[in-house]
């Protein structure tokens, strides 16, 4: 695409979460015209709500050998890491059946390694962002540890840890008083902690999507605040995307509606077995018995991030689907848990949340082309990972956009890994009026 192209292209992007505003960002620092559609406002929902790391270290899929195992635990213990609602088992069993796959450890390195081109410049990207949007102060560099009550918990992690170092990251493990000297804020009873200080960590996940959106306007995108219902087509290419009010005209489309995705990609030809990985976190007080870095449980699988707003406990999964009330229990539960590993923290809750991670079975986004239309792009489906690898995965798509390519191997997060494309509904409805004539 020319430079004079780039100018006179108009993308609109679905989704005002923060996949979608660093797509928004990555196109209009390139001179393309960008309107953003969601009903809501900038930054919400998980884009607000996670725990605010920047980790090129999690190329650990959710789906490890041996989880088949586990899938008993996950139905019976209602305060474990990992949950299935029994109301939503049935639903959820072939997504746990594409997660079982997933897990081989053939399948696992392939996955690691997708992750890792995905996740590695993250704080470099990260740092380019905020600046450009005037909030640098935001992006923090100070690691992250990982700690353990007991040799079986620490050696249960062993995988994760040799994933991790074979694609380059910096791990150094402590025991005893190292840990102690490390952080005075853990329990006594930690035995082992894992140090990652490559790892970096946002202050403030709200204010860095705010400030995005704000510099974005300043630009000259476009805000629609609305749903995108439908698509408007031309040949083989999308014409325009319908919200209730308005048709919006387009040269190209992206979706990046997280856990929403699935219907609007559905509707362009794509079926995919996206899910929603339903997270928790809690707002404590800041002050004495925080933690210096964001420190997760190896055991409860959450993070205490210490942000400008307080000290945010996050984590969980649940697979309880999109319309589910959320369960404040789950909240409490990691009240109960991060005050045995921070014992000094004043663990009364100051507020709770439930956001829903949009997810695939083989832990990788959807990211790339419509093989079917080719100005319609995928950059959804990022499960943990959608904070750290928003910059990376929106680079991709402007360059697609743009360039017509990314430096970004695009193979294993094709939207057609999982089948075929499907016929969009006009393309069947041509089809059949062809039949009847």
């Amino acid at each position: 695409m020319t430079e004079r192209d780039t100018r006179r292209c108009h993308v609109a992007v679905i989704g005002a979460g923060v996949v979608g505003l660093a797509t928004a960002v990555r196109l209009v620092m390139r001179g393309v015209r960008v309107t953003v559609i969601d009903p809501n406002p900038p930054g919400e929902g998980c884009s607000y709500g996670n725990a605010a790391c920047l980790s090129r270290a999690s190329v650990v899929p959710l789906g490890l050998p041996g989880l088949w195992k586990k899938v008993p635990r996950y139905l019976l213990d209602p305060n474990g890491p990992f949950r299935i609602r029994w109301s939503y088992a049935l639903a959820a069993m072939p997504w746990m059946l594409r997660l079982q796959l997933a897990s081989r450890l053939d399948r696992v390195n392939r996955i690691a390694d997708a992750l890792h081109s995905l996740l590695d410049p993250c704080v470099v990207e990260w740092s380019r962002l905020a600046a450009w949007a005037g909030v640098p102060e935001l992006i923090r560099q100070e690691g992250h540890a990982f700690v353990y009550e007991s040799e079986v918990a620490f050696q249960g992690d062993a995988l994760g840890r040799t994933l991790r170092q074979a694609r380059g990251v910096r791990i150094e493990i402590l025991q005893g008083a190292e840990i102690r000297a490390f952080d005075e804020s853990l329990s006594p009873h930690i035995t082992h902690l894992t140090w990652m200080p490559e790892q970096g960590h946002v202050t403030n996940p709200e204010r860095l999507s705010k400030a995005l959106a704000a510099a974005l306007r300043s630009a000259g995108a476009d805000f629609v605040d609305a749903p995108a219902i439908d698509f408007e087509f031309s040949g083989n290419k999308v014409s325009g995307v319908r919200t209730p009010a308005r048709l919006v005209d387009v040269d190209a489309v992206v979706v990046a509606a997280g856990a929403y995705s699935g219907p609007l990609a559905a509707k362009l030809g794509h079926s995919v077995p996206l899910d929603t990985e339903r997270g928790y976190h809690v707002m404590l007080p800041a002050g004495t018995g925080a933690p210096r870095i964001p420190t997760c449980s190896g055991e409860g699988k959450f993070f205490a991030t210490p942000l400008e707003t307080g000290l945010r406990i996050a984590g969980t999964v649940e697979l309880a689907g999109l319309e589910a009330p959320p369960s404040r229990a789950r909240a409490q539960v990691l009240c109960r848990l991060a005050k045995k590993m921070l014992p000094a923290i004043d663990a009364t809750e100051k507020s709770w949340w439930m956001g829903r991670r949009p997810s695939l079975p083989d832990s990788l986004p959807v990211l790339g082309r419509s093989r079917r239309l080719p100005n319609a792009f995928f950059n959804f489906g990022h499960g943990h990972v959608g904070l750290t690898a928003a910059p990376i995965s929106g680079t991709a798509i402007a360059d697609l956009i743009i360039d017509g390519e990314s430096r970004l191997d695009m193979r294993p997060y094709s939207p057609d890994r999982f089948g075929h494309p499907l016929k969009n509904e006009r393309e069947i409805g041509r089809e059949r009026a062809i039949e009847l004539n």
